[in-house]
């Protein structure tokens, strides 16, 4: 989501697909760059703000799977579950926090 980030139209710049900038979804006003940041001579963008940052880290991942074990009476053997229905929705969430773009 994109409260107080500058946005992107993305235009030709072919970082745009791992972008922040471009991919977030957009709540309330929302200032963008006049022209795409992207030089397309260094093949660089200095504002380019990459979606991995949103990916789940393992802490976030192992904190949700233990109030799911937690949630579900503390069963012995089903740590491998819990963790991937962790993932899943941690997953979900930052899905639903980014644009779906043409490819």
């Amino acid at each position: 989501m994109l409260y107080d980030q500058c946005a992107c139209d993305g235009g030709d710049c072919p970082l745009r697909a791992r972008c922040l900038r471009y991919r977030g979804e957009r709540h309330g006003r929302q200032d963008f760059f006049g022209a795409p940041p992207f030089d397309p001579a260094s093949g660089e963008c200095e504002h380019f703000a990459d979606v991995a940052a949103l990916d789940p880290t393992d802490e976030q991942i192992r904190t949700r799977a233990y109030y799911l074990w937690l949630a579900a009476g503390k069963p012995e053997g089903r740590a491998d579950e819990h963790w991937l229905e962790a993932r899943r929705a941690l997953e979900a969430t930052r899905d639903r926090a980014l644009r779906v773009i043409d490819r």
